[in-house]
């Protein structure tokens, strides 16, 4: 499988470094995976999604090692892992409360982006946090998160504006408090 991924790129070290990411996060992407859709086949086909969406897009790998790269990969994964969830329970919605990204996203370091990711957290639906995460960490375009979620670019201009409006309203309740 790792051999259409590779077909993909241009050169023989983008193709080396794909390896080294690819050995390095399979299994992780795996187990985040596994762990939204419960089950074996969905969490296959969702590492697999993301490993070609990010051969499509290896530019925006800078070091397979950051801590950085770990929580693009993650955040793509679990975005890929509740449309699928979704997808195959027709009334179903991912529980927000065993959402692990905090910990996959750990380069987080000073105390206002802390909070800030606290309340991110605690605010924000799975599909909001996945929206501000992509653009606003990885600072993706809404157009380019629209494609990575067949949904249009309106859709996720709102949907971020909505994100960002709710993550005002609870700091100003804080700051009132």
């Amino acid at each position: 499988m790792i051999g259409l991924f590779l077909n993909l790129l241009d050169t023989q070290s983008e193709k080396d470094k794909f390896i080294k990411l690819y050995d390095k996060y399979k299994n992780m992407l795996y187990w985040i995976s596994y762990g939204k859709t419960q089950s074996c086949q969905d969490a296959e086909e969702c590492v697999q999604e993301t490993f070609f969406y990010v051969a499509k897009h290896f530019e925006k790998i800078s070091d397979v090692n950051s801590s950085q790269t770990k929580g693009y990969l993650a955040t793509i994964v679990t975005g890929f892992s509740i449309d699928v969830y979704n997808k195959s329970k027709k009334y179903g919605r991912i529980d927000i409360e065993n959402n692990n990204m905090a910990e996959n996203l750990s380069y987080f370091d000073n105390i206002e982006t802390v909070e800030l990711s606290s309340a991110i957290e605690s605010v924000l639906s799975e599909e909001e946090k996945i929206y501000i995460y992509l653009k606003y960490v990885y600072g993706y375009k809404s157009a380019e998160i629209a494609e990575i979620y067949n949904v249009t670019d309106i859709s996720v201009r709102k949907k971020l504006e909505r994100a960002k409006a709710k993550l005002k309203k609870y700091f100003e309740e804080e700051t009132n408090d």
